[in-house]
């Protein structure tokens, strides 16, 4: 029986983030019974998994995964983010780093500071909290090279790169920016932490939305929402006979022990219709700021191939996953 227990444990961390299930095996087996597999981090480290989630939110290339993440390895103090390539290294230097440029503007994520590189990859962290962020899957040398690259272009347009001069604490205009009034007077600091439980619920479970078909093309935006934001996903896929339909993946989402403590509160389907959207909208079961949008564009064989070019088309066809069956389950209703 423990077995059979275990077995479900990695086949469901396996399958929410992407791990390799001999990872996620071990993982599970090393979790006391009754603890969280996927643990429920500190406000702090959702803050930092949320501002990660929200730069890379679209991708600058188009990835063979979503976000261009392999995998994830969610702790209750801190998070490790597979990358799919060293490709990354450039699009990470140039989104993350804190930034001010020479007329004024902030880019990147207030407060990140990072560790050299190494082998096990780039750590970034918040001075001053434990939140931590571990990206991996980078060689050291492709690190460097986007590193330098970096500081060269900004040295070149004369923007001020915060993490250089000042490593172990925030800069007065990273404090600035978060303090100050976003849409509708507020402040970037309220309205990033009010929801970052909700970016940082989907950045644990990644790995879900590589078994709803054929990942053509998963983007991300947010929008102003009731004091929080409002989360857009919109997953362009081709489905295939083994994908998770969508309701199959609301259903994995809204799971009252691995999913991310939402419910259903409208959707719009037309797959009976031959339709080629549908669209489901989530909120928090304990009344948390933020709602949840998800798009499902569908697209057919030949016109993917046709847009993203077969050799594109094949790799993102291997990235895909299957769910054990034991394991699917639609979601109800709207609310």
């Amino acid at each position: 029986m423990a077995t059979t227990a275990l077995q479900r444990d990695a086949d469901r961390l396996a399958l929410y983030t992407g791990l390799p299930y001999q990872s996620a095996h071990q993982i599970a087996g090393a979790i006391r019974r009754r603890a969280a597999v996927i643990p429920r981090p500190s406000p702090q480290q959702e803050l930092l998994e949320r501002w990660l989630f929200r730069r890379i939110a679209w991708p600058m290339y188009d990835p063979v995964r979503p976000w261009g993440i392999t995998w994830v390895r969610p702790e209750a103090d801190g998070l490790t983010v597979h990358c799919e390539g060293d490709y990354m290294a450039g699009e990470l230097a140039g989104l993350l780093p804190p930034r001010v440029t020479s007329d004024g503007l902030f880019y990147g994520i207030p407060g990140a500071r990072f560790s050299p590189a190494s082998k096990k990859g780039v750590e970034m962290i918040l001075p001053g909290t434990s939140a931590r962020i571990r990206l991996a899957g980078i060689d050291p040398k492709a690190w460097k090279a986007a590193w330098k690259k970096e500081q060269h272009e900004a040295a070149k347009e004369g923007d001020v790169l915060c993490h250089l001069g000042s490593p172990h604490s925030w800069t007065h205009r990273e404090l600035l920016y978060v303090a100050g009034a976003g849409i509708g007077a507020v402040p970037r600091s309220r309205r990033a932490e009010a929801s970052a439980w909700l970016a940082s619920a989907l950045l644990r479970r990644v790995g879900l939305w590589s078994a709803a078909g054929i990942a053509l093309s998963t983007t991300s935006w947010t929008n102003p929402e009731n004091g929080g934001k409002q989360w857009i996903i919109e997953h362009i896929h081709q489905p295939t006979p083994d994908a998770l339909h969508h309701d199959e993946l609301v259903g994995l989402l809204t799971d009252p022990e691995w999913g991310m403590r939402v419910k259903v509160t409208d959707r719009w389907c037309s797959c009976a219709r031959r339709g080629q959207m549908c669209l489901v909208k989530l909120r928090s079961t304990q009344d948390k700021a933020g709602e949840l949008e998800l798009r499902f564009p569908r697209r057919e064989t030949q016109r993917s191939v046709q847009a993203w070019g077969g050799e594109l088309h094949a790799a993102k066809t291997l990235a895909s996953i299957v769910a054990p069956t034991r394991l699917r389950t639609r979601a109800g209703s709207a609310c």
